[in-house]
């Protein structure tokens, strides 16, 4: 090869390389460019996410101060239970579609109840009606929160367990082994009533909608749902389901594969 054409190979190489590296910093600041995209993203959410929460937790805190909320101790079956009363007369001034109120002991479940006339609209509302992907806590549209033999309560599986997001500790031992904890407030407009848990399980979401019925044709068939209910059980409980006529359904979301976690509970007071 004459040094001329051992030159222009060299050069040839060399420009090869080059357009090379050129390429690969071009794909190289692309990815740095994606993930910064991709970083700055993240953040503005989960501070988007600890507004909302923060702005919803300042709702709840003033909601409760003009709540008139005060406490009883009822005994249920020997069990001393907390009953919680509430005056809602505040609470219809800010939102008069306020249906309720629902308490778990020992968790970060004391919300008032809402109710739309649809299931969409307080899954990114709050309860001052402003825009909130955190929600609110909201009845079925489909029940009569005074009359329905089954009230379907529901509410974000929120990280910071506000919501529903502590609903969850009814899958730990130590939780529901508390015999307080069995024991669920819901106030409506009306009373307050105590219920007493006597099945909870996940559900797929394609099949969800076979456990929240409402209301029924005939006592039989709330008995036979009642039996359904209890004997999917993943927990057992001792609750007389018998002569109860009216449950409370709490509904939320679990895990990643569109699963839902139920949790009923039977009027015993």
């Amino acid at each position: 090869m004459s040094r001329t054409k051992g030159k222009r190979f060299a050069e040839k190489k060399i420009n090869k390389a080059d357009s090379l590296k050129r390429k690969n910093r071009k794909i190289y600041n692309l990815i740095i460019f994606l993930c910064v995209c991709v970083i700055i993203y993240s953040l503005y959410n989960i501070v988007i996410w600890a507004i909302e929460n923060k702005k919803n937790n300042d709702i709840l805190n003033d909601i409760q101060s003009v709540a008139g909320i005060t406490h009883e101790e009822v005994t249920i079956n020997n069990q001393p239970v907390v009953k919680a009363h509430y005056d809602f007369t505040e609470l219809l001034n800010r939102n008069p579609n306020t249906v309720g109120w629902v308490y778990v002991p020992n968790s970060k479940i004391d919300y008032p109840v809402v109710q739309w006339t649809d299931n969409d609209y307080y899954l990114n509302h709050s309860f001052n009606n402003s825009e909130n992907s955190a929600g609110w806590v909201f009845a079925d549209s489909s029940c009569d929160v005074l009359n329905s033999k089954n009230v379907v309560i529901y509410g974000h599986n929120r990280k910071d367990s506000s919501m529903f997001g502590s609903l969850k500790r009814v899958y730990d031992d130590d939780w529901i082994s508390n015999p307080e904890n069995n024991y669920i407030t819901f106030a409506n407009l009306n009373e307050t009533d105590i219920y007493k848990i006597f099945s909870v399980f996940i559900a797929n979401d394609e099949s969800v909608a076979s456990y929240l019925e409402t209301d029924f044709s005939t006592d039989e068939a709330f008995r036979s749902y009642l039996t359904r209910i209890k004997n999917t059980s993943s927990q057992k409980f001792d609750t007389d389901i018998e002569n109860t006529d009216k449950i409370i359904t709490l509904y939320t979301c679990y895990g990643m594969n569109n699963q839902r976690l139920l949790v009923f509970a039977a009027k015993v007071d």
